[in-house]
């Protein structure tokens, strides 16, 4: 008996959508079943059917289509770990042991979330105002993981991702400036998979961002920066928000850099500036710096104004040779705060001292010019000016000579830590 035998003409293997799939089946997730059809077409007699996984023979179902002269055969192959990328589907056909095989083979292709994230680098303090560049990677998912960047719920911009050659690893890398207002916030970085909507991995850590001190320099409550007189006692606090906290703190006066080691009546103590009866001197322009790990911050500068009775200024001409009936201007000028004086001119020999009459003096501003005429031997001796503000009167008055004019008025005399300016009429 002669048999003629005929191999199948095609062998088809189609998903449970009914697609045609010649080389891979898929994507599938994990835990996804695999539902493939096979189908010999012809063949005689006709072929039986058989399924594989690599070497593992697979339970399948057969059924014949004599319409189409086929046969048929599905298997639901799963679930799906890992391990089965790659994998290869097998459908076998053969009609008699002495006939080739004929076969087709699929590739089983799989969606796989992120397995990991992590956020690089140590939970470090970061600087307000440098930036930085950080780096979240992401390793396991198939196709490559998508990496967001969020801050407190709020996605940031400014990244930038790469993705290794094997596609397993996924780098995102952040451009980012952080403030001050930063500092207690939640900074993450999420990885999720776009073909396979699961919630998305997430590493993070809370923000301690540092910064230079802010400084501020405030006058003691009890004061009042326009009322404050010579004698009186005045105390700055130096208020820092810094962080880390300072480590020192300096005062300056007038730019120079107050000394640790304290001279007398001033004190310093903790963030505390003390000043024990200012005068004149201790005017001017005040400020503190406090110092921390991120740098320096200095206060704008308190302008610390002394109001003072007025005082007399030693560089004016103090004694003047005149002739008997010849006129002399004498001026007077002193310093005050505030500047708005009066001034009273008292002449003084070895026998009276007499107010000089209003009607000889004169006054602009801070000085005041008294015209004098000695008349007799009497007439010779002392002007002495004082001056009189709303802080008080003036304790030392300014003392003016009026000599006889001849040569020895052309000497400059000189008394203890003073120099006497002498000016000379003619002779007489």
């Amino acid at each position: 008996m002669l048999i003629i035998i005929a191999l199948p003409k095609e062998i088809i293997i189609r998903d449970e959508n009914g697609f045609k799939r010649s080389t891979v089946a898929g994507p599938y997730n994990v835990g996804d079943f695999v539902i493939l059809k096979c189908e010999a077409i012809g063949g005689n007699p006709t072929p039986d059917l058989a399924w594989f996984f690599e070497d593992l023979n697979l339970e399948y179902e057969m059924a014949t289509d004599i319409l189409n002269k086929s046969v048929q055969s599905v298997i639901k192959f799963g679930p799906l770990n890992r391990e089965h990328l790659n994998g290869r589907l097998t459908c076998q056909a053969r009609n008699h042991l002495k006939a080739a095989l004929v076969q087709a083979i699929v590739q089983i292709d799989m969606n796989f979330p992120p397995l990991s994230i992590r956020l690089l680098g140590a939970h470090q303090p970061l600087s307000a105002g440098r930036r930085y560049d950080l780096l979240c990677q992401s390793s396991g998912g198939r196709p490559p993981a998508v990496i967001t960047w969020w801050q407190n719920n709020i996605r940031l911009e400014k990244t930038t991702e790469t993705i290794s050659s094997d596609g397993n690893q996924t780098t995102s890398t952040l451009s980012i400036i952080f403030e001050k207002s930063d500092s207690g916030k939640f900074l993450s970085c999420k990885a999720y998979n776009l073909a396979k909507p699961v919630m998305p991995l997430e590493d993070g850590w809370i923000l301690d961002i540092q910064y230079i001190p802010e400084v501020q320099i405030r006058l003691g409550t009890s004061l009042k920066q326009n009322t404050i007189r010579e004698g009186a006692d005045v105390y700055f606090d130096c208020v820092i928000n810094a962080h880390p906290f300072v480590y020192r703190v300096d005062w300056r006066h007038n730019g120079y850099v107050l000394p640790t080691n304290i001279s007398q009546g001033v004190i310093i103590s903790n963030h505390s500036l003390v000043l024990q009866g200012v005068n004149k001197a201790s005017g001017g322009n005040f400020s503190c710096i406090g110092y921390n790990t991120e740098g320096e911050g200095q206060s704008p500068v308190f302008n610390l104004d002394i109001l003072y009775a007025p005082i007399c200024l030693s560089n004016q001409l103090k004694v003047y040779g005149v002739a008997k009936h010849e006129n002399v201007n004498v001026t007077c000028t002193v310093d005050a705060n505030p500047p708005m004086v009066d001034f009273n001119w008292i002449f003084n020999n070895s026998i009276e001292s007499i107010d000089v009459a209003t009607n000889h003096i004169s006054k602009t501003g801070l000085m005041s010019t008294v015209e004098y005429t000695p008349l007799t031997e009497l007439d010779y001796g002392t002007l002495l000016c004082t001056a009189a503000n709303s802080i008080g009167r003036q304790v030392s008055p300014c003392m003016f000579h009026i000599i006889p004019a001849g040569l020895d008025c052309h000497k400059i005399f000189v008394k203890p830590q003073s120099l006497i300016r002498v000016s000379c009429s003619h002779q007489l």
